[in-house]
C-alpha cells in the first residue's frame, strides 16, 4: 500500500517578507525570497507555506 506523503509544514511569521533554503542544510534547495500576499505565501521549491501571524498588521510597517 502507497502511503501518502506528508503535508507541507506551515510556519507562522510576523513580517512579510520571509526566506526559505528548504531547511536541511545541503539537502535544502536555494535559498528563495518570498513575500507574502493575502497574509501567506508558498515556497515553490518545497511547498512550505508562511502564513501571517493572527493580529499582526500585514502592511509591514515597522
Amino acid at each position: 500500500m502507497a502511503q501518502s506523503p506528508e503535508p507541507p509544514e506551515i510556519v507562522e511569521v510576523e513580517e512579510i517578507s520571509v526566506s526559505c533554503d528548504g531547511g536541511g542544510g545541503a539537502l535544502g534547495h536555494p535559498k528563495v525570497f518570498l513575500k507574502l500576499e493575502d497574509r501567506e505565501v508558498e515556497c515553490p521549491y518545497c511547498d512550505k507555506k508562511f502564513v501571517l501571524k493572527a493580529g499582526v498588521n500585514p502592511s509591514g510597517a515597522h
